[in-house]
């Protein structure tokens, strides 16, 4: 599934369906977000709507601009694609595990 940025409403749709049940996940007109719950691994993804995203994992950290959003198949990645910039973000295998409890 993919989308350009005019397509924010859509986007939200689907990252709250990425992320729901995994953890905290905020959207709101400008921008959305998704922060792991402790003690799980310490991760989160930001994205707004003007193309920019925040992203964090353990041992690194991004901050760039996007254009378009591909959302992975069985929703366990996004991947997030600019003129010079191509990032993929994954669900840890530890947060992913939450699906299968429900």
């Amino acid at each position: 599934m993919e989308y350009l940025l005019a397509d924010w409403g859509e986007i939200g749709a689907q990252f709250s369906t990425m992320f729901s049940g995994l953890g905290k996940v905020e959207l709101t007109e400008n921008h959305l977000s998704f922060t792991s719950n402790a003690p799980l691994v310490a991760t989160g993804i930001l994205l707004t709507k003007e193309g920019a995203l925040i992203a964090s994992m353990p041992l690194h950290a991004i901050d760039s601009s996007f254009e378009r959003v591909v959302f992975g198949e069985g929703l366990e990645s996004i991947r997030l694609i600019g003129p010079m910039f191509d990032y993929t973000y994954s669900i840890p295998s530890e947060i992913l595990a939450l699906r299968n409890t429900d």
